[in-house]
């Protein structure tokens, strides 16, 4: 089996991309830095895995188109990389305490170009590549504000991809496909985006081994997940619409 992690050089990506090796499949490591990508790959090589460095930035769709021409019968696309906001100097790359006013139209359009729109140019170079049981992972978020999380950017890019999650997958069901896409919801994951360490919020916050565990045996279980929602939990969000309003 062949995988494919956007943003594997580190975090979650790297968790995932260590994870699926273990089990044996041939993973891809998708970075925009070659000299971050390589290390990663070294990393799992060092430890006996199969692994490959492919260049993927998901604002330059010619990066997209080339590695798309580089891998052929893929059977799993795990779409991780993005963006929590617009970079500033000198801040976090997610300002938990934001306020929805302090967000420019700028910030918002940079993440939802490389959250969204760069994860629907990857989705569709890649899709003619996959097998026709191939898996489509898209990590996603909680879309419904509260008292610890209400990043304007983040939650409106996602939400939109949450919504071309149940599209393809409709669209699959529609043509009688046997490919899958869905969403997982990993939970409070420590990483260097959020500046939070496994054990905060009251022991919610775990890590990024964990949220690597959960979405490789999700990738390989034998049921259909297509157009769903995964929480971290297991519990299929189905009510999604109801988080909207």
């Amino acid at each position: 089996m062949k995988a494919l992690i956007t943003g594997a050089n580190k975090g979650i990506g790297f968790a995932i991309a260590t994870e699926m090796a273990k089990q044996g499949i041939e993973v891809f490591v998708g970075a925009r830095s070659k000299d971050r990508g390589l290390a990663a790959v070294n990393e799992l090589v060092s430890k006996g895995l199969k692994a490959h460095y492919v260049q993927i930035d998901l604002q330059d769709q010619a990066s997209i188109e080339l590695a798309a021409s580089e891998i052929d019968d893929l059977d799993i696309l795990v779409n991780n990389a993005g963006i929590p906001d617009s970079p500033k100097a000198g801040q976090p790359a997610l300002q938990m305490d934001k306020a929805v006013e302090e967000y420019s139209n700028d910030d918002l359009r940079l993440t939802m170009e490389v959250n969204f729109l760069g994860t629907h140019a990857v989705i569709n170079q890649f899709l003619p590549k996959m097998t026709t049981t191939g898996k489509i992972i898209n990590l996603t978020v909680p879309i419904q504000p509260n008292e610890f999380w209400h990043p304007l950017a983040y939650m409106t890019s996602k939400a939109a991809l949450n919504a071309m999650i149940m599209a393809y997958a409709w669209e699959f069901d529609a043509k009688h496909q046997q490919r899958q896409i869905f969403g997982v919801l990993p939970g409070a994951i420590a990483t260097d985006l959020n500046g939070t360490t496994v054990g905060d919020l009251g022991g919610l916050v775990r890590s990024s081994e964990d949220a690597g565990k959960l979405i490789t045996k999700l990738a390989l279980d034998s049921v259909n997940h297509n157009g769903e929602i995964v929480q971290y939990d297991g519990k299929i969000l189905s009510d999604y619409e109801a988080q909207l309003r």
